[in-house]
């Protein structure tokens, strides 16, 4: 071995290196919970294991000795492609296409090659004409690559550019968050693929210094820097890719994803739960081989499927996927059940026809038979004749409300301009006609246009106006207040009798109803339902009396075309 009385400053330069990958390598592992931060520490570690091999291989002049340090430097290649790899799976969501096997593929070739350099470092399957050739006081050398020696190094750049490739559209698909991130990765995976290529393919005036250890300090020293300045791994992309991935599959509607000819590409957990289907099986099926019946046409849909023997209805919505030219490279289909609902529906469906239609007439007939009955009874029994009709009377009355709530409901959504004044005069007007006792005042000024629903806010008002009067004592007194509260529309039914019944209260407070708890009817319920769609909020003070008060949010100061505008 011949020693050197001035340490080269290539070696000085491999020794910082060393330093900086290792000292980042730590900090790394230490962040062990975040996605990638274990692949990136074992890359760095490999980063440091190559350059302190290298400081030591330049201070040794003797051939046989140096080409021996080419072993633990090959291993630290060997180990870098792969760790790059795995850190940009990791950091970028992907991390469950790193399994063992993969692992172990990627590692196969570089294996064979150091177990080549095992057998002799200085002779092998990479180079031959090992030599030394020495530069600025350190022992570097010079050889004649081989094939494997090119094939060995375009292996290392094909895995470290495919995990380039996926940080990189990674972080273009989310550039405004992640910029930094994406200028530091790219700087620090450049710098040593350039120096790598330089040194493999002869280029530049320094052939013989492998100036790759040095860059790769450079990694080291953007991704600490990103893992600091940038928090590398706190701002993961990761994140936001198995965010979103996690919702798809564990959402409880079901997903399925269509290429150009309609067959299934994709499916998620409850797709393959709803339709009873394995998921790998029904890969590259046709739509209507997994879920018949659907019209690709149509936006929104309800289909019937037998499921395990019992029928099912799934809303179904078919969605375009189109790339950024928005070409159409297929579709999705969620599924939803909707079988409870659409059965729900249909019960109320059928239960206001009757409500509506038979209880309407059959009432008719009993009102006609107690006019008949009450003619034939003496004086002093005509009460009870009174009874039947007042009790057909209030049932009529009940299911006439019930279709005003179905109606309103239905257009819950239809919003005009009117004058939300005159609305509430005409309602109290037609109220206090039919109630034979008691006065009503109105609080408002002239004149108030605000933008909502006309017909729900006539049934809110007839509600409550009817509910003062029912309980506001023998002669109530009722008063309505309309006024604006900066954007919102308060509406105030105040009477001062005894007030609303606690009870009743309650269970349209609570929003349920129980079998020892539950209201007279449907009048309150119908104002609490209505407002309640209507994003509103109704309250209750009873005090002294009581006062309902109904705000609906926003609904005065917007412009908005009537109807018939």
């Amino acid at each position: 071995m011949v020693s050197v009385s001035v340490i080269s400053p290539l070696v000085v330069l491999c020794a910082l290196a060393a330093a900086v990958s290792g000292t980042i390598a730590v900090i790394a592992w230490r962040e062990g919970t975040e996605p990638g931060s274990k692949s990136l520490s074992v890359l760095l570690f490999a980063a440091t294991l190559w350059a302190a091999s290298y400081a030591v291989a330049l201070t040794t002049f003797d051939l046989g000795t140096r080409a021996w340090f080419e072993v633990p430097i090959e291993i630290a290649q060997a180990i870098i492609a792969p760790a790059w790899f795995a850190f940009s799976l990791a950091y970028t969501g992907r991390g469950d296409l790193l399994t063992k096997r993969t692992v172990g593929v990627l590692l196969v070739f570089p294996a064979f090659v150091v177990a080549s350099m095992l057998a002799d470092p200085a002779s092998n399957l990479l180079w031959t004409n090992y030599r030394l050739a020495p530069t600025l006081g350190a022992a570097t050398v010079r050889f004649d690559p081989t094939f494997w020696y090119i094939l060995h190094a375009v292996y290392g750049y094909v895995i470290i550019g495919t995990g380039l490739v996926l940080v990189v559209e990674m972080l273009v698909e989310r550039i405004s968050h992640y910029r930094e991130q994406a200028v530091a990765l790219a700087i620090g995976s450049t710098a040593p693929t350039v120096a790598h290529v330089a040194h493999t393919f002869q280029l530049g005036p320094l052939t013989m210094i492998n100036f790759t250890p040095i860059a790769l300090s450079v990694t080291g020293a953007t991704f600490g820097y990103a893992l600091y300045r940038f928090q590398l791994f706190g701002l993961s992309p990761a994140t936001g890719r198995l965010g979103r991935r996690s919702a798809i599959d564990d959402v409880a509607v079901g997903i399925l994803v269509l290429d150009r000819e309609n067959r299934v590409v994709d499916a998620n957990a409850a797709a393959t739960s709803l339709l009873d289907i394995d998921g790998s099986s029904a890969a590259l099926e046709p739509l209507s081989a997994v879920l018949p019946g659907v019209d690709l046409d149509s936006d929104r849909q309800l289909v019937d499927v037998t499921v395990d023997r019992r029928r099912r209805t799934y809303e179904v919505t078919v969605s375009p996927v189109t790339n950024q030219y928005g070409q159409t490279l297929g579709r999705t289909v969620t599924i939803s059940d909707a079988t409870t609902r659409v059965r729900r529906r249909q019960r109320l469906e059928v239960l206001n026809r009757v409500l509506r239609h038979n209880l309407r007439n059959d009432m008719t007939v009993v009102i006609g038979y107690a006019d008949m009955v009450e003619d034939r009874l003496p004086d002093d029994e005509r009460h009870a004749a009174e009874t039947i009709r007042s009790r057909s009377n209030a049932l009529l009355s009940l299911g006439e409300k019930a279709r005003s709530v179905e109606q309103v409901m239905a257009n819950i959504d239809a919003e005009s301009d009117f004058d939300a004044v005159q609305t509430v005069e005409d309602v109290v007007s037609d109220v206090q006609s039919s109630y034979d006792i008691g006065s009503v005042t109105i609080d408002a000024p002239p004149t108030l246009r605000v933008a909502g629903s006309d017909r729900a806010t006539k049934l809110v008002v007839r509600e409550l106006v009817e509910n003062a009067f029912d309980h506001g004592g023998d002669d109530p007194n009722v008063r309505v207040g309309v006024r604006q509260d900066q954007s919102d529309l308060v509406v105030t039914v105040t009477d001062d009798g005894p007030g609303i019944p606690e009870y009743e209260r309650s269970v349209v407070e609570t929003g349920a109803e129980s079998a020892l708890e539950h209201g007279s009817g449907i009048g309150l319920w119908a104002a609490h339902w209505t407002v309640d769609a209507l994003g509103g909020r109704l309250s209750f003070d009873v005090e002294d009396g009581t006062a309902a008060t109904v705000r609906l949010p926003r609904w005065c100061g917007r412009a908005v075309d009537s109807p018939d505008e």
